[in-house]
């Protein structure tokens, strides 16, 4: 049961039976599973190609879930971009990132998965379930005025409030950056949205971006995650950043959890927030609508027998 993740509890009936547990693992068995292809380097996809699957809207929002480390209340998704590319099927970023980005085609990514990630919040609204949305920034980004003039039009056409919305850059994204261009993300702060550091840890010069810059969390890098059953300093190294996350009152996500080992030493080590494929994998609009469901059903239990 735990594989499925501790949410989908919520689904069974009482008292337990088997009847009740098999069309449950039929129903997530496919997303929970679902693995983007890995093409061979002579198989990457062309310009033209990557231009094609754009024109075509193939790109399409997954959602990975951001949980409570104990794997009971859903924190928020993180929005990633996949291809239903007609001939290799369900591709990650691997596979097309480079090309957007050598030929600017990095908004024209961007858009339409904000735009879809705002139209599933909606959605869920209407069911009663609040999810806050994280999307990924590309460093070309920041210094395009247009990010900070559509995006509160967006929202406020979509009538959902700003800090339901954050926005990840990654460390090495960060610090490449020019200065001057990092503005845009203190006007996204400004305007209520909220701001993560991504891979926290992967670069070297992450804590002067973090004293200059209002991030609001901070996703560690999912390296120390996998060293620290081995390699005591990585341990030493989450622990610290639990500890200034608290210190700087900014929440820490824990990236790269895929273990119950790994799961019970990060709480050991003060963790509380986590993102990895113990508790699911990136998953699309309509798995996620079931996810939220279902979690949302499991706490309302859970608060009822409390």
């Amino acid at each position: 049961i735990h594989c499925l993740g501790m949410a989908y509890l919520g689904d069974l009936g009482k008292p337990f039976n088997l009847e009740g547990f098999g069309p449950l693992v039929k129903r997530y068995h496919a997303h929970r599973n679902a693995v983007p292809r890995l093409l061979a380097p002579a198989e990457l996809p062309s310009l033209s190609d990557v231009q094609r699957g754009l024109d075509n809207g193939e790109f399409e929002a997954y959602y990975q879930p951001k949980v409570t480390l104990d794997g009971q209340r859903l924190d928020g998704a993180e929005v990633l971009a996949r291809w239903n590319h007609p001939q290799w099927g369900v591709l990650s970023p691997a596979h097309f990132l480079s090309v957007m980005e050598q030929h600017d085609l990095i908004d024209r990514l961007f858009w339409p998965l904000f735009e879809q990630g705002l139209a599933l919040h909606q959605r869920l609204a209407a069911q009663g379930c609040l999810v806050n949305l994280a999307f990924n920034l590309h460093p070309g980004q920041l210094a395009c005025s247009a990010l900070t003039e559509c995006i509160p039009l967006l929202l406020k056409r979509a009538q959902i409030a700003p800090g339901r919305v954050m926005f990840e850059i990654t460390e090495s994204g960060l610090i490449s950056a020019p200065a001057n261009s990092l503005e845009n993300l203190v006007r996204l702060r400004m305007l209520g949205c909220g701001l993560a550091m991504d891979d926290f840890g992967a670069g070297y010069s992450s804590l002067d971006r973090l004293s200059e810059l209002p991030f609001n969390q901070i996703k560690l890098d999912r390296s120390f995650v996998h060293k620290m059953q081995n390699q005591p300093r990585s341990a030493a190294i989450i622990s610290c950043s639990v500890a200034l996350a608290r210190a700087l009152d900014i929440t820490l996500i824990l990236e790269g959890v895929e273990t119950v080992e790994q799961q019970a030493r990060l709480i050991e080590l003060g963790g509380t927030l986590a993102q990895g494929f113990l508790f699911a994998r990136p998953m699309p609009e309509r798995h996620f609508i079931d996810f939220c469901m279902a979690q949302t059903t499991t706490e309302h239990r859970a608060e009822g027998d409390g």
